[in-house]
């Protein structure tokens, strides 16, 4: 077995999400997102694509790492997410590769914490180590089961 991962990073780390799960990969720039007042924080806002409200994560803010502002590199992932596609701002899309599963590591169980819920394990190629997100558990449970909005949860 294998897994198909689309790679990208946020500082000098790179995440991996598998690919089944992407339903695209966006210039950033190409959109206006409208804020959405009273959203939690890891919520940038939403867009409008092809006439379809899509909600837009901002990856570096629910991770807790250091605002950065939108560049001309920054890319939305659109994930499949229930009956709808949700966006994720990250740095830049770097590679889409292929692991074999013996190049996959489970998460070890001393790595724990709010952050790590996300992390499905840890990818290994040549001398770069991917931290491969669970697409699933990007929402925390709380704003995936709002209902109606499933993205308009209060902190």
């Amino acid at each position: 077995m294998s897994v198909q991962l689309v790679v990208f990073a946020l500082d000098a780390d790179e995440y991996g999400i598998d690919v089944s799960a992407v339903n695209g990969i966006l210039r950033s720039k190409k959109f206006k997102i409208q804020s959405i007042p009273g959203t939690s924080k890891g919520i940038e806002g939403m867009i409008n694509l092809r006439g379809q409200v899509n909600y837009i994560f901002n990856l570096r803010k629910k991770f807790g790492l250091p605002e950065k502002e939108i560049s001309e590199e920054s890319k939305f992932i659109m994930l499949n997410n229930n009956q709808s596609t949700t966006g994720c701002i990250v740095d830049e899309v770097t590679d889409i590769i292929r692991l074999d599963d013996e190049n996959v590591q489970a998460t070890p169980d001393f790595v724990s914490g709010c952050n790590t819920r996300y992390i499905s394990g840890i990818g290994k190629l040549d001398d770069r180590m991917i931290i491969i997100l669970d697409p699933d558990k990007i929402l925390s449970n709380e704003e995936q089961d709002t209902p109606g909005n499933s993205f308009l949860a209060s902190e």
